[in-house]
């Protein structure tokens, strides 16, 4: 896990300019979203993030210039998610498996709806709710 964080905060400042996240609050994240790895991919699943990453650049570009700190929707308040690299993650099993993220999710983090919230800037063309 602390690879995945350490290539999650590396892509997300790169994305963002954006230094000053709760490592913490990325960790606890990481923890449930990394459920959804399976066993198999789980030793080469740095390499498949920063892959992801590279392919859905512009995409992470405007999610993140839109509700990312300083973005013309951003609220922390509304969907926390945009201001912590454990976001890069999360934009990746959306993307592969969001059945089985919904699902870890659910069971272990109590705002269901923040994930849904963050779903829908992510799937559907990064427009405001």
């Amino acid at each position: 896990m602390p690879h995945v964080l350490q290539a999650a905060e590396r892509i997300f400042a790169s994305l963002t300019g954006f230094t000053g996240f709760d490592p913490d609050l990325s960790q606890e994240i990481l923890a449930v979203v990394l459920k959804s790895v399976s066993a198999v991919q789980q030793e080469g699943y740095v390499r498949q993030l920063e892959a992801f990453a590279e392919a859905s650049r512009e995409r992470l570009g405007q999610l993140y210039g839109m509700y990312g700190l300083g973005g013309t929707f951003a609220n922390e308040s509304h969907c926390y998610l945009t201001h912590q690299p454990a976001s890069v993650v999360v934009c990746e099993r959306l993307d592969t498996v969001p059945m089985w993220l919904e699902a870890v999710w659910n069971e272990e983090i109590d705002v269901a709806l923040t994930l849904e919230r963050f779903t829908k800037h992510w799937n559907l063309g990064l427009e405001p709710s």
